[in-house]
């Protein structure tokens, strides 16, 4: 299939760009909810950095003007070194998807676990985080699109809970962290109106998804000096 979009690696940032905007899903700081798209980044966050604490949206934006980006950037922070960064497609022929994830589980939770901030305080810097970006061809509706988050979602949960990764804050088996973000990126106009489990297109997402937090819970293992999958043993 033809690529419908270019990938550039920075060393603090993923950079995805498309040729024409594409619509896009997520809950991103900057951009999040529908939109048409001209670049989707994921980008590092040194630290506890008091200028992206006090205004995360504005940092966001300068460092995409410092990579050069114009347009409309759906943009999301990690504190994940990009070389850590896990990359999976798959195709069948028809349908073809990539997963981009960063995988940090210091700020691992589960679903339902205490409230570590309240309503009216700010909210934490989302440093230790599970970032994935994920494009889809053929195209998807909005419907599917939401469909499609779904799917993301419960693979981040599968690879989590094999990994035995376990809450920072409770006995529970993670499902994710406190700051996920996931993307969602249609290539081109919508053409598969569903994508659930039954479909082939469900399935390459699913596993897609899946494969990539896998193998970023590996990588992270790998950098902390070898340290094996499980535990509150990644905190990157």
């Amino acid at each position: 299939m033809v690529s419908t979009f270019v990938v550039r690696a920075e060393q603090d940032a993923l950079i995805i760009s498309f040729p024409a905007r594409a619509r896009a899903l997520s809950w991103a700081i900057v951009n999040g909810g529908f939109c048409y798209a001209d670049h989707v980044i994921n980008h590092r966050v040194r630290g506890n950095d008091p200028a992206f604490c006090a205004q995360p949206g504005w940092w966001l934006k300068q460092a995409a003007m410092g990579l050069g980006l114009q347009g409309k950037i759906v943009a999301m922070a990690t504190a994940v070194e990009m070389k850590n960064l896990a990359r999976i497609s798959l195709s069948d022929g028809v349908a073809e998807v990539t997963c981009f994830a960063t995988v940090g589980c210091g700020n691992a939770l589960s679903v339902g676990d205490p409230a570590s901030v309240a309503m009216e305080e700010r909210a934490l810097a989302p440093l230790h985080t599970i970032n994935m970006i994920l494009t889809a061809q053929p195209g998807l509706p909005d419907e599917a699109m939401v469909e499609a988050i779904q799917i993301v979602t419960e693979a981040r949960v599968r690879a989590l809970y094999e990994a035995g990764i376990q809450s920072s804050v409770s006995s529970l088996l993670a499902t994710g962290t406190g700051t996920d973000c996931i993307a969602i990126v249609s290539l081109d106009c919508g053409a598969e109106r569903y994508c659930g489990k039954h479909t082939k297109l469900g399935e390459l997402i699913g596993l897609a998804a899946y494969t990539a937090v896998k193998n970023g819970l590996a990588q992270s293992s790998t950098t902390k000096n070898g340290a094996a999958p499980g535990g509150n043993s990644h905190d990157t």
